[in-house]
């Protein structure tokens, strides 16, 4: 019988699927290795390219920091996407604050409107711009008509047009990032700085838009990054001035066929955005951006 009690008394082993950290792993692997095989292996890949090519040497890379073509290509392009970068973040607040205010049916048809150009694919997105923005497009002829202008202004080609589709692209995005990072401050706190005699702008001021601060620097990371790899846009509404470091890119690899040099400008970038990713983790951490809390 004693021997019976000490068996019974043994806790059973629990199957190896009802194990604790085994589940999750589970589920995890087939995303892992998704990513693994379509995005580590190409990335490792690229950066051995890098310095194979020009057998194992940093040649390509002295080409990259020597040249003024590539200086000027990647000043261009930190220009471009800090200026749509700051001006998607001021147009988006104030969308994103009168969505966390508003409730119901009004909160509904905004974010219709907010998602409405997800519907419709990038490049047809940029084409647009073409139509609104050209010598006889749809602006022009407004201005014309309305006797502001005598002639068509240049709208296409230039700074102006790439900044505009780009920030067109990014705003929507912009716009739910800071409008989940609004959802989740405390309404109360507002509230109590009006009863304690602040009026709604100092209540904003004072109290919400200090919150609100971390959900901005999210954004405006998610953004940056995203601003920094655009293709497509500066691609049909710029000039050769405005090229970006993704159309040297394309051009070293489909044209040039220069496999190393555009290895050693893809791996550039990437350090590039990694360091900006390091340095705001740094001073206000990667938590943030999916609802942690403060480190």
């Amino acid at each position: 019988m004693t021997a019976l009690a000490e068996y019974a008394a043994v806790p059973a082993r629990r199957p190896l699927l009802a194990r604790r950290h085994v589940t999750p792993a589970l589920l995890l692997l087939p995303c892992l290795a998704w990513i693994a095989f379509f995005f580590l292996v190409p990335l490792g890949l690229m950066c051995w390219r890098s310095f194979a090519a020009s057998g194992y040497s940093l040649h390509d890379y002295a080409a990259l920091f020597t040249s003024p073509l590539y200086a000027k290509v990647m000043l261009t392009t930190l220009k471009a996407a800090s200026l749509a970068t700051a001006l998607a973040l001021l147009l988006a607040y104030p969308v994103a604050y009168v969505l966390t205010m508003s409730s119901g049916l009004r909160r509904g048809l905004i974010l219709v409107f907010v998602f409405i150009p997800y519907w419709v694919d990038i490049i047809v997105r940029s084409f647009s711009w073409l139509i609104m923005l050209g010598d006889h497009g749809l602006v022009n002829k407004a201005l014309i008509n309305l006797g502001i202008v005598r002639a068509p202004l240049e709208l296409l080609y230039n700074t102006f047009s790439v900044l505009i589709a780009m920030v067109q692209i990014l705003l929507p995005l912009t716009i739910v990032i800071l409008f989940g990072a609004m959802l989740r401050i405390d309404r109360t706190l507002v509230a109590a700085a009006k009863i304690h005699g602040a009026s709604g702008w100092q209540a904003f001021r004072t109290v919400f838009f200090p919150l609100s601060l971390p959900g901005v620097y999210g954004a405006g990371l998610l953004v940056f990054v995203l601003s920094l790899g655009f293709y497509v846009t500066p691609a049909l509404l710029g000039s050769p001035r405005q090229t970006m470091i993704a159309q040297t890119i394309m051009v070293e690899a489909s044209d040039l066929l220069d496999w190393g040099q555009a290895s050693a400008a893809g791996f550039v970038l990437l350090v590039i955005t990694t360091t900006i990713a390091a340095i705001y983790n740094r001073y206000f951490s990667l938590d943030r951006l999916w609802g942690g809390s403060e480190p």
